[in-house]
C-alpha cells in the first residue's frame, strides 16, 4: 500500500463518531458571544507579510502586537478554513496578562490568500505551513529578546502547533492546544485527563448524552504502543506528502459548520465572514489528514511542556484525539483537561472566560 493510502487509511479507520457529556449542574450562561476583553491601552499594533521559504514567493500575513514592559511573547495558530482576526478575544486576555500577541492566517487562508489568490482554501505542503508558522516565531523572538515565547494553537492549529513542536524542538517554552490531538496512540500507555465543569454552562449543554468516546474505551482501540511497524521507522520526522497537482481545484464546501459552537450568534458570525473559506480544497484535507497522522506518528519526539484542552461535546474532532497526543508524548511536564459540556471552539463557548484563566495562570506558570 503507498504512503498516501496508507496515512489516509489510518485516519479514516481512526475518525470514529465521538463525544461526551453528562447531566450536569447548571448556572445561567451569559451567550459567549456577548463576552468581549477590550484591548489594553498602549498596544503597538503592527502587520505585514513575510516571503515564505517554500521558493514560491508566497506572502504570509503577519499581525504582531506589543504591550509596554512585556511580560512574554504568545503566538497564536489559527484553524482550518478561518483567519486569525477570529482570535482577537484570546489576544485581548493575553495582552490584558502582560504577553506580546504575534499572529499570522496560514497559506490559503485569511490575508494570506488575498495576497495570495489562486490558494485560496488550499495547502500544498503542511511542511510548508508549519514553516511559514517558524517565520514568525523567529520574527517574534528577535524582536522579543529575552522573553519567552509560547504558543497558542486551536483545531488544525493544534495540528500545527503539535507539528511545529516535533519539526523545531527547542523554539517554544510552552505550547498550549485546544481540539486537536492525534488519531492513535503510537507510543505510550493511556493516561487520563481531568474533567472540568465549567462555572457557566448553557441549559442545553448540561443535558447533553454521553457521546460514543466517553462510553466506550475508545482510546483503549486506538493505542499501538510500538506495534505498528510504520511508527518504528527512523525518519518518520522527515515524511512529508505534498498535494497533487490540480488538488487545488477540487474544493469541498466547508463541513466546519456544526459541532463547533453552541451560541447561533458564534456560528453566524462564522458563516457571514468574508475571511472564512466557504469551500475547502482536497489538497487542504488530504494536508490535514497527513498532519494528524504525523503528529501520532512523532509524538515520541515531543518533549515541550504543553497544556492540553478539549471540549467533550466537540462536533470536529474526537476527544480521544487529545488522549491519545497526551498518551504519546514525551513531556515530562504535560497536563490535559476535558471542558465538559463544550463544543468545538471552546474559545468562543460558555466556558471561553474559564477557559482563558487556565490558559493564563498555566502561561504564568511557565514563565518564571
Amino acid at each position: 500500500m503507498s504512503l498516501s493510502r496508507t496515512f489516509l487509511s489510518i485516519t479514516a479507520a481512526s475518525a470514529l463518531v465521538f463525544a461526551p457529556v453528562i447531566n450536569l449542574p447548571v448556572a445561567k450562561a451569559v451567550p459567549p458571544s456577548e463576552i468581549t476583553a477590550e484591548k489594553p491601552a498602549g498596544v503597538d499594533d503592527r502587520e505585514g507579510f513575510l516571503t515564505s521559504q517554500d521558493g514560491k514567493g508566497t506572502q504570509v500575513y503577519w499581525h504582531s502586537q506589543q504591550v509596554p514592559n512585556a511580560r512574554g511573547t504568545v503566538v497564536v495558530v489559527h484553524g482550518a478554513a478561518e483567519h486569525s482576526g477570529r482570535y482577537d478575544y484570546v489576544a485581548n486576555r493575553l495582552l490584558q496578562s502582560g504577553y506580546n500577541v504575534y499572529r499570522l492566517d496560514h497559506r490559503g487562508h485569511g490575508k494570506t490568500a488575498d495576497a495570495n489568490p489562486s490558494t485560496r482554501a488550499h495547502i500544498d505542503d503542511f511542511h510548508f505551513l508549519v514553516d511559514d508558522m517558524n517565520l514568525v516565531v523567529q520574527k517574534a523572538k528577535a524582536e522579543n529578546p529575552g522573553l519567552k515565547t509560547f504558543m497558542l494553537g486551536h483545531s488544525m492549529g493544534s495540528l500545527a502547533s503539535q507539528f511545529y513542536g516535533i519539526k523545531y524542538p527547542g523554539q517554544i517554552d510552552g505550547f498550549v492546544t485546544n481540539g486537536g490531538g492525534a488519531p492513535l496512540n503510537f507510543t505510550g500507555e493511556n493516561q487520563p485527563g481531568d474533567y472540568v465543569t465549567p462555572r457557566d454552562m448553557s441549559d442545553m449543554q448540561g443535558q447533553l448524552a454521553p457521546k460514543l468516546w466517553e462510553r466506550r474505551p475508545v482510546s483503549d482501540w486506538t493505542i499501538f504502543q510500538d506495534r505498528l511497524k510504520l511508527a518504528q521507522r527512523p525518519n518518520n520526522v522527515e515524511m512529508r506528502l505534498p498535494s497533487l497537482p490540480g488538488s487545488e481545484k477540487v474544493l469541498i464546501p466547508n463541513v466546519f459548520t456544526s459541532g463547533v459552537a453552541t451560541d447561533p450568534a458564534v456560528s453566524a458570525e462564522y458563516q457571514n465572514d468574508p475571511l472564512v473559506n466557504p469551500n475547502l480544497s482536497e489538497g487542504m484535507l488530504k494536508q490535514m489528514q497527513f498532519a494528524a497522522v504525523y503528529d501520532g506518528l512523532n509524538a515520541r519526539h515531543f518533549t515541550a511542556p504543553t497544556l492540553i484542552m478539549h471540549g467533550t461535546q466537540d462536533g470536529l474532532v474526537p476527544c480521544y484525539f487529545a488522549q491519545d497526543w497526551y498518551s504519546g508524548i514525551s513531556s515530562a511536564d504535560k497536563e490535559l483537561v476535558y471542558w465538559a459540556g463544550q463544543y468545538h471552539e471552546v474559545f468562543n463557548e460558555p466556558a471561553k472566560v474559564e477557559a482563558m484563566d487556565k490558559v493564563i495562570a498555566w502561561i504564568d506558570a511557565h514563565n518564571a
